[in-house]
C-alpha cells in the first residue's frame, strides 16, 4: 500500500490527474504523460490543490512534436503546479510525438516511481 502509483497515456494522462485529485490519499507518486487535459485547463488549480495538499509527487512527460495533445497545453498545466509549489518534475523530450512518447518516458516513469514511497502509517 506505500507503492502504489497512478500513470497514464493522452486521455488517460488527464485520467491521472484527476484520480490523483478524486482520490489523494492512495498514490505514492503519479506519472501523467502527454496529458490530453485540455478539457481541464481552466480548472487546473482546483484539480490540482489536492494533489499537492497530499504531497502527491509527479513526474510528468511530454514530446514537444506532439501532434495530438498541445505542448502548450502542458506547459501551462506546469506553470500552475510551479506556482502552486507542487513536488513536481517536468521532462520534455525534443522530437517526440504522441505515441512514441510512451516508449521514451517508460524508463524515466519507472525511475521516478522507484525514488517515491508513501510513508509508514
Amino acid at each position: 500500500e506505500r507503492r502504489i502509483y497512478l500513470f497514464g497515456h493522452s486521455m488517460g494522462g488527464a485520467g491521472t490527474y484527476y484520480l490523483a485529485s478524486k482520490y489523494p490519499n492512495i498514490w505514492a507518486a503519479i506519472g501523467p504523460v502527454a496529458p490530453a487535459a485540455m478539457g481541464m485547463t481552466n480548472n487546473r488549480t482546483e484539480v490540482l490543490q489536492p494533489i499537492k495538499n497530499a504531497g502527491i509527487p509527479m513526474l510528468v512527460s511530454m514530446g514537444d512534436a506532439d501532434e495530438a495533445v498541445p505542448v502548450a497545453n502542458v506547459r501551462t498545466w506546469v506553470e500552475t503546479m510551479k506556482e502552486l509549489q507542487m513536488n513536481y518534475e517536468y521532462k520534455e523530450y525534443p522530437g517526440v510525438t504522441h505515441g512514441p512518447i510512451i516508449g521514451a518516458s517508460m524508463a524515466d516513469v519507472f525511475k521516478f516511481f522507484e525514488k517515491h514511497s508513501k510513508s509508514a502509517k
